[in-house]
């Protein structure tokens, strides 16, 4: 008898079956289409054909055998399979949960965390909303304060210019004084300008001569220099006139004042300078008599440069304009002063010794026709320096304009 087994996995098991033979077929033929019949199934399927011959009990036994081996491997695998799977899902289990106790441990924490922070936001929101109501506070104070301040400084002071713009206008008051020379370099007349020069400032006549003029042989100078000399001359005059005066030009107190402030100076220098202030603001606001000696002042001081002026310019003789030009920079000069005195702390000008100090960048500038080096020959127009000794941001430096050699 003819036997398949088909093979069903690596333990070489088989399963059997019968195949029937045709009855009108010759032994030869029956032969050799088994034989293709087997060839196709084992292409076909994976069989292996076994030929059992005779149906022994011993071959039962074996084919059984072999069975129950198989069955008895197949077992063992599905044990060991199922025996893997379980340890593997709970190997699974156990990352699950020790994940699920880790995430729940990040939760409660990450929430204790939160509520700390909330709390933390609540009790720095309470401290904000006071802090901001006290600045809040704090500002409408700072307010009033600062009206109460700038009142009383406006009651103090004599007019409302602080250092800024003071500092602008002496500027500006230079810049006037510079542009009505310049304006007048064509009209000059070389002679009587240089007499005038000479006769101003003898003791600078043997300098002048040396470093101005060209040559021995010059009588003149030229109408740069006596221009620049001029803008010296106008300059120390405005000085001397307006700025420098104890309180004001033409005021009644100023030899009294003097007295006083310096007799205050040594003992309290904080009342002198109050003092200062308040006279200043005295004769602004309440000028009563005051006023027409000012301004009688003013007119003398005109007057007085108009006819050098005229004297070396000849041609303005008469000229208006120039009067005008005048009036207004003695007029501006006026109020600069008493705007310079009603300050808390004073405006002075530092002294600069011609032909023995050097020149300072710090502290100079050069003329147009100097250079920045050398001696100072001649100063034209003096620094003009406010500080504080409170308070160093506190101030300004205004250099003055030299002529080096």
């Amino acid at each position: 008898m003819m036997m398949m087994l088909k093979k069903r996995d690596s333990s070489s098991s088989y399963t059997a079956t019968t195949d029937s033979s045709e009855e009108n077929m010759t032994p030869a033929d029956v032969e050799t289409a088994m034989d293709l019949e087997l060839d196709e199934e084992e292409e076909k399927h994976g069989f292996r054909m076994m030929e059992v011959s005779g149906d022994t009990d011993s071959d039962k036994d074996l084919v059984i055998h072999s069975l129950n081996e198989s069955l008895h491997i197949h077992k063992e695998i599905l044990e060991r399979i199922q025996a893997e799977k379980d340890a593997f899902m709970g190997e699974i289990g156990r990352e699950r949960e020790e994940e699920k106790q880790t995430v729940q441990n990040e939760r409660t924490a990450a929430q204790q965390a939160l509520e700390e922070q909330c709390d933390r936001y609540q009790r720095l929101e309470t401290a904000y909303e006071s802090l901001r109501k006290e600045l809040e506070s704090k500002k409408e104070e700072y307010t009033r304060m600062e009206t109460n301040f700038y009142s009383y400084v406006r009651s103090v002071r004599a007019t409302d210019d602080d250092l800024s713009t003071i500092q602008s206008e002496i500027g500006h008051l230079s810049g006037l004084i510079n542009n009505l020379c310049m304006g007048l370099r064509s009209k000059v007349d070389r002679e009587r300008g240089t007499a005038f020069i000479f006769e101003r400032w003898p003791d600078k006549q043997a300098a002048i001569r040396e470093h101005l003029f060209k040559s021995d042989n010059e009588a003149t100078l030229e109408p740069g220099f006596i221009t620049m000399l001029m803008e010296k001359f106008l300059m120390e005059t405005i000085m001397q006139e307006v700025l420098e005066q104890p309180i004001h030009m033409g005021v009644s107190v100023n030899h009294a004042y003097q007295e006083l402030t310096t007799w205050m100076e040594r003992r309290n220098k904080e009342w002198a300078d109050r003092l200062r202030q308040q006279i200043s603001a005295l004769i602004v606001k309440q000028p009563h008599e005051e006023e027409e000696r000012i301004g009688e002042a003013q007119e003398v001081l005109i007057s007085y440069i108009l006819e050098q002026l005229c004297a070396i310019y000849p041609k303005i003789n008469g000229d208006l304009n120039q009067k005008k030009k005048l009036e207004t920079i003695i007029a501006r000069a006026a109020k600069l002063n008493l705007a310079m005195k009603g300050q808390d702390i004073k405006i002075r000008c530092e002294p600069i010794e011609e032909g023995i100090a050097q020149f300072d960048g710090e502290l100079m500038k050069a003329a147009s026709k100097g250079k920045a080096e050398g001696t100072v020959l001649l100063v034209i127009s003096p620094p003009f320096i406010a500080s504080d000794p409170e308070d160093e941001e506190h101030g300004f430096l205004i250099r003055a304009k030299v002529f080096c050699v």
